[in-house]
């Protein structure tokens, strides 16, 4: 039974969620406080024998929860074994493809709706049912002799259902067997219960729970088919050295006082779980050492078999090794691709990051490869937090894995842990914090940008592959990497504005770093993997130290362009626009700041008597004039005004000077392409380039 869509209401910092859609592996993205966590747990509502806390209701609708509300409720598709099983044991229903289950704040049980399915409510006697079969024991025992019938124990057929099928025959023959003892002098008697004892309607398996077609079905779901919510939230870590007397003792139930190398018995049981290491066949043969150590290494063996296909890098080794003082030893290898093996030793002497990613994978696969778990829906909170990108993505293919067998739902900040972009299968979860509600998108491309950072940077892994592809680098256009994203709105903008193909930009790709710190790394990384690839730098001095390193990272003279017009050095490419026309958007921009402190407009002249290298510089100088009224110059809102009103055609303020000095700057950088191309050689391009694996 797969969860496909759900609802929270009045539950903790939710309202209501709306109703969702969901697939079977679904990330919940959003900001801490959000409500991510709050969404996994409140879906644990609709597990049989969960309870509500008043502590859980939301306080804000304290008016609303005065009468009855779903607190959680979820449409469920049943598959089709399960479709087949209601059909065998209700014949007479319609085929059922779904159904919906609810838990309101007055009803301390999980409901049932079924759509589209009339179902009676009225007794029926024909239903076979434990309760019209103990009727019917009831009533046979009703027409045999008095004096038998005051002899005989009905106490069995009086109490609830049996649980299983062994207390039903075990309950069964003891009835039986005191109903011979009681009715020996009357084979008759004896004759009719057995007709009753034998008949196939009497099996177990056969018979239902409920008076009406409406209570069996509820109650058949109830105890075969009801979904399993399976909240993690704690990933215990597992140590070098286990205390196998800590851990028995902690299996018997006596508390024990944890030391450094004992955790908690959960974490030894679900490693020796997926070693199927019995610890009774352990005590067998520990006195022998051929035996025990035959005995460990087969389930040292089948431990890192479970783990590696979730181990990112280079594979593991685990070693179960028994030492005096009945202390089990955790020995990780590491098992390089030429076969050898180094870094043998405890896993506690392991970095803290390697025992928290060994321990989660322990335990998670574990809990999950349990025969109890299968077809349950798994909710995750957080399953890869503090591990690096390739184990998280390690992490990401065990979920996939899991995804067969099981529904997996998990709440993420992390972009290496979102691999499905399917409306259902991510959702992102806001916080309106006037209200303190939250709020589910399921068109996720709807929120709030900052909520969207990690699925936008997941987006992108396909921009960084195409980095690291020789193939895609040695046969696309050069790469101009430029230091901010002004430098590359305007590179593109003007190149529009202007619409001279003599001097086009669309022969490049135009990628803005991060920083300045960023361009380096990032120039590299684009020229070793076949990217012909050119830097464009101002003329401060860390712009002076990036070349150089340049330099010292083999690029050439020619693959850094620093702006310059007529031989003269600018500090900016803002400085390529002529100052009257600057400074007709910072005006617009900055009005009522500037009236406020009794500016009617900036002009040419109150910029040129400040001191500085560049308009950029001496406008800084301005804004720090009046900091405490003006706050800082933001020369990225001025760039934008400026390319908006190129996109929109609106450019009057712009002179034909600015367009010419454009112009310079687009020639510049054709010149120093066309003196690369000339003078780069094949080998040139190849030796930067590593190996393909």
């Amino acid at each position: 039974m797969r969860l496909r869509k759900f609802r929270v209401r009045a539950y903790r910092c939710i309202h209501d969620s709306g109703e969702i859609t969901v697939g079977d592996l679904a990330a919940f993205v959003g900001r801490n406080e959000s409500g991510k966590t709050t969404i996994l747990q409140a879906l644990t509502l609709l597990n049989k024998d969960e309870q509500v806390s008043e502590l859980d209701l939301c306080d804000e609708m304290s008016e609303e929860l005065k009468e009855e509300i779903r607190l959680a409720e979820g449409e469920f598709v049943l598959s089709q074994h399960e479709i087949s099983l209601l059909k065998e044991k209700f014949p007479g229903l319609p085929e059922m493809k779904k159904i919906r289950l609810y838990r309101t704040n007055r009803n301390p049980q999980v409901q049932y709706e079924f759509e589209e399915i009339e179902l009676s409510e009225d007794e029926n006697k024909g239903l076979n049912s434990w309760e019209n079969f103990s009727k019917q024991i009831l009533g046979f025992l009703d027409t045999i002799p008095n004096h038998l019938r005051i002899q005989i124990d009905t106490k069995f057929f009086d109490g609830p259902v049996p649980r299983n099928q062994e207390t039903f025959d075990s309950g069964m023959a003891e009835f039986s067997n005191q109903f011979h003892v009681i009715a020996i002098q009357e084979p008759r008697v004896i004759e009719e219960w057995e007709k009753i004892y034998e008949s196939p309607e009497s099996q177990f398996s056969n018979l239902l729970s409920g008076e009406s077609e409406k209570s069996a079905l509820q109650n058949f779901i109830a105890s075969e088919l009801h979904p399993r919510f399976v909240y993690f939230s704690d990933y215990k870590k597992i140590y070098g050295n286990i205390n196998l007397n800590e851990y028995l003792r902690e299996e018997r139930g006596d508390s024990i006082e944890f030391i450094e190398e004992f955790d908690k018995a959960e974490t030894v049981r679900n490693l020796f779980y997926l070693a199927e290491l019995d610890m009774n066949e352990l005590d067998e043969v520990k006195e022998s050492p051929s035996k025990c150590i035959k005995l460990l290494n087969a389930a040292s063996n089948r431990l890192t078999s479970k783990l590696n296909p979730a181990w990112k890098g280079d594979p593991i080794h685990v070693d179960l090794r028994y030492n005096p003082g009945n202390i089990m030893s955790v020995v990780i290898s590491d098992v390089h691709r030429d076969g050898t093996i180094t870094n043998t030793g405890l896993l506690n002497r392991r970095a803290e990051g390697f025992k928290w990613t060994f321990s989660f994978i322990v335990n998670f696969a574990a809990e999950t490869q349990r025969a109890e778990l299968k077809e349950a829906i798994l909710l995750l909170d957080e399953p890869a937090r503090n591990l690096h990108p390739t184990q998280q993505m390690g992490i990401s293919d065990l979920l996939k894995n899991l995804a067969g067998s099981n529904q997996v739902l998990y709440a993420t900040h992390s972009p290496f842990m979102i691999f499905d972009y399917t409306p259902g299968n991510l959702l992102v979860v806001e916080l309106d914090k006037r209200k303190h509600l939250s709020r589910i998108f399921y068109d996720y491309w709807n929120a709030d940008d900052k909520t969207l950072t990690p699925i936008l940077y997941g987006l992108s892994r396909g921009q960084v592959e195409s980095i690291v592809d020789r193939e895609i680098g040695t046969n696309s256009r050069p790469v101009i990497i430029v230091e901010t994203m002004s430098d590359a709105m305007y590179l593109n903008a003007f190149d529009k504005f202007l619409q001279d193909p003599n001097i086009s930009m669309n022969p490049l790709n135009v990628v803005a770093a991060y920083n300045k710190n960023s361009v380096l790394p990032l120039a590299i990384f684009y020229r070793n993997h076949g990217y012909r690839t050119f830097v464009l730098l101002d003329n401060t001095e860390e712009s002076k130290q990036i070349s150089a390193q340049l330099v010292s990272n083999d690029f050439s003279a020619v693959q850094t362009i620093f702006f310059e017009r007529d031989g003269k050095k600018l500090e900016s490419i803002e400085d390529y626009i002529v100052m009257e026309d600057y400074l007709h958007p910072v005006n617009q921009t900055y009005e009522i700041k500037l009236r406020h402190e009794g500016f009617s407009n900036l002009t040419p002249q109150d910029v040129s008597s400040k001191e500085g290298k560049g308009v950029l510089d001496k406008l800084r100088k301005i804004w720090q004039e009046h900091s405490e009224d003006w706050g800082e110059f933001d020369n990225e809102e001025i760039t934008r005004y400026i390319c908006e009103k190129i996109a929109l055609e609106e450019t009057s303020f712009l002179s034909d000077k600015t367009k010419d000095q454009f112009r310079s700057l687009y020639r510049l950088i054709a010149e120093r392409i066309r003196q690369y191309q000339n003078v780069a050689t094949k080998p040139d391009l190849d030796k930067f380039q590593k190996a393909k694996p």
